[in-house]
């Protein structure tokens, strides 16, 4: 696996395969429309949302919990390194509105 990673022409290929193989696993949707997101949904509610941008993941949703149980099954599967808050994504600026 490492060596399909690195260095190899089908390395993108490989990582977004074995991505999506791991977020099935834990029960994400991967949306037809944009290949680059998964949604974790129960009872027709969105739960998590995933967006992966070559080897960054962003992931979203109202339950710190849920995100931070998603965390820890990512490092299971993958070496990952946690930035906290985002900031920035693709040169926009994110902010948040935390209710009170």
């Amino acid at each position: 696996m490492k060596k399909a990673l690195y260095g190899l022409k089908q390395a993108g290929y490989q990582w977004k395969k074995q991505l999506y193989k791991v977020l099935i696993g834990l029960g994400f949707v991967w949306a037809f429309a944009n290949d680059c997101l998964y949604m974790l949904c129960q009872n027709n509610k969105i739960l998590l949302i995933i967006l992966v941008y070559i080897n960054d993941i962003t992931i979203l949703g109202p339950n710190s919990y849920k995100i931070i149980s998603l965390k820890n099954n990512l490092t299971d599967h993958f070496e990952i390194t946690n930035i906290s808050n985002l900031r920035y994504i693709l040169g926009l600026q994110v902010t948040y509105d935390h209710p009170t």
